[in-house]
């Protein structure tokens, strides 16, 4: 694929590019990026919501904050979850 701006909306042509091996580079960094964006929106006492989109939601609060998951409180029970299963409570 050329150099050329990909476009928001052009996604046959986004698709072309994720599946080209000479971009892994790329979308390494790309993930690694989102992942460090996803984790920044925790905090210690932040009230949220993780599980899986097709299985049980629970709900608590961020105790300990790891590289790469975080130690939520469920009425006293410690659950270690990765940042990208968490999303922020809306109350």
């Amino acid at each position: 694929m050329s150099k050329e701006q990909l476009k928001f909306n052009d996604l046959p042509r986004i698709m072309d590019w994720i599946k080209d091996p000479s971009n892994a580079g790329h979308l390494f960094i790309v993930e690694q990026t989102i992942k460090s964006v996803k984790a920044e929106q925790f905090k210690v006492g932040t009230k949220v919501k993780f599980g899986k989109a097709r299985g049980q939601w629970r709900e608590g609060v961020v105790a300990k904050l790891g590289p790469k998951k975080a130690v939520v409180d469920v009425y006293g029970q410690k659950w270690r979850v990765p940042y990208d299963l968490m999303e922020v409570r809306s109350e």
